[in-house]
């Protein structure tokens, strides 16, 4: 079974489709949301848009109808899909991401934006396809990490995305020590259950490193941050879902402790943008 075959495609809006179902829909119709950061909606953001930042989205969503079609959207398009991901997960009929967020909005053009369309997790599989599938995850997302922390040397950049890629380091061994409790053995965690894992290192999201380090190639850490965050969103929807679709109590803790986890993350990637866009 390959990777990718646990994910699905999240819709997305082109700005010109929003800005068209906003001229024929009244505001009481839809959910907009704005998925950025505070000082990024307060500097401008769409008239009526609710802001809901992403890491926010997991306690808050109950704030939105989930019977109403919902745009999300934030600078670039990269967070707000994994914001339509999370939503799509817990219920709503009808999500769309804008692609090129604000930014498209304005009239600037994003360039080599990853396709990060495949960011909808399906959770129709076996716990240890599950448990395969997210060390390979955790492992490629490391990579990330690992990869900004030897180029990226600006304002302490190297030794905070070395942090990140240990915690990674941590979570694949976790991984690894519940798979070997569920088989009663030291397999090879991927290779035992992904038989067509591919060639490509996938991350969070089904997106590839190559496609993640061809993006962040000379973007400012704002942008990586924001990718960064995408990841870290989805990974702690991921586990959020595989913890409500367990039966083992162990499984389900382990789940939980890595959602958990994620959550520091995202706290640790949001305060640091928020920094950035302050300027310090």
């Amino acid at each position: 079974m390959s990777i990718l075959n646990y994910f699905k495609p999240v819709s997305t809006w082109s700005v010109q489709q929003v800005r068209d179902f906003l001229q024929r829909k009244s505001a009481k119709d839809y959910n907009l949301v704005d998925v950025r950061q505070p000082g990024e909606y307060e500097a401008g953001h769409l008239p009526g848009a609710i802001l809901i930042p992403v890491r926010q989205i997991e306690e808050r969503f109950k704030e939105l109808d989930p019977e109403k079609p919902t745009i999300t959207y934030c600078a670039a398009g990269v967070r707000s899909r994994a914001a339509a991901a999370a939503l799509k997960n817990v219920g709503f009929k009808e999500v769309y991401s804008m692609s090129g967020g604000i930014n498209a909005w304005e009239g600037l053009v994003a360039v080599n934006e990853p396709e990060l369309g495949a960011v909808w997790f399906d959770p129709a599989h076996t716990p240890e396809d599950h448990i395969a599938m997210a060390w390979l995850l955790e492992d490629g997302t490391r990579q990330f990490y690992a990869t900004l922390a030897d180029t990226r040397h600006q304002a302490g950049e190297s030794e905070f995305f070395g942090r990140m890629a240990a915690v990674e380091e941590q979570h694949k061994q976790s991984l690894m020590n519940l798979f070997s409790g569920i088989r009663g053995s030291h397999e090879d965690l991927p290779a035992a259950v992904l038989k067509e894992r591919g060639e490509q290192t996938v991350l969070e999201g089904g997106v590839t490193l190559d496609q993640a380090l061809k993006f962040v190639q000379g973007k400012p850490v704002q942008e990586v941050l924001e990718l960064a965050i995408s990841f870290e969103s989805n990974a702690l929807d991921r586990y959020m879902l595989l913890y409500a679709h367990m039966s083992d109590p162990k499984s389900r803790e382990v789940f939980l402790r890595l959602a958990d986890q994620e959550r520091q993350h995202l706290r640790q990637l949001s305060d640091r943008l928020d920094q950035v866009l302050a300027g310090l």
